[in-house]
């Protein structure tokens, strides 16, 4: 039987990790697709949105069932608590039985077009079509929302930020040009001395 899928309103990305899977906190778990998007709560599409998957909820557990600690996908953003609620998505990668290994979602551009393989970076705007895994647990039951396609509306390339961008160039060893691997002669024979 296929699971309903659902889809979130258009929202802010961060920590998106969608074209490869990463480790997970806990390395005895398979790596994961993941990604956290950001609600504004004063937003009325993504209250709706919080509200209907509560719903989701007891339709999956029904109401007397006692709802674990992280059973719900989403809480407060640590920074600005008041202001938005985050939605995590993650879906693990497995093995098959013939030994492949699953896909992660579907990636495609505003347009529909497939994604280029970009890593996407925070501040992306995009909308995910998800379906839900529920779980029990001893500690409570709860919902797993995984992410099977996104829609990257607006792109935010991911940038690293080289640390090597407050050294200064000064004289000294260089691994490439004239003299590249020579050391001091001092510094050679101080070496030799030590063994």
């Amino acid at each position: 039987m296929a699971k309903d899928i659902f889809r979130k309103p258009l929202a802010e990305v961060r920590w998106a990790h969608l074209i490869t899977p990463r480790h997970q906190l806990d390395k005895s778990k398979p790596k994961a697709w993941t990604t956290d998007l950001l609600l504004p709560n004063g937003d009325e599409k993504a209250q709706s949105f919080l509200l209907a998957m509560e719903d989701q909820f007891i339709a999956l557990h029904g109401s007397r069932k006692r709802r674990a600690e992280k059973g719900f996908p989403w809480k407060p953003d640590k920074e600005k608590p008041s202001e938005i609620t985050v939605v995590r998505f993650k879906v693990p990668q497995f093995q098959r039985r013939d030994g492949s290994l699953s896909e992660g979602p579907r990636i495609v551009d505003a347009k529909k077009q497939p994604w280029d393989g970009a890593a996407i970076g925070n501040g992306s705007k995009v909308v995910v079509a998800f379906d839900i895994y529920d779980w029990d647990g001893e500690n409570g039951c709860g919902m797993t929302f995984q992410p099977r396609a996104v829609q990257v509306v607006e792109f935010v390339p991911y940038e690293q930020v080289d640390p090597t961008d407050g050294f200064e160039e000064v004289e000294g060893y260089t691994t490439s040009g004239a003299g590249a691997g020579d050391w001091s002669t001092g510094a050679a024979d101080e070496v030799e001395e030590l063994f």
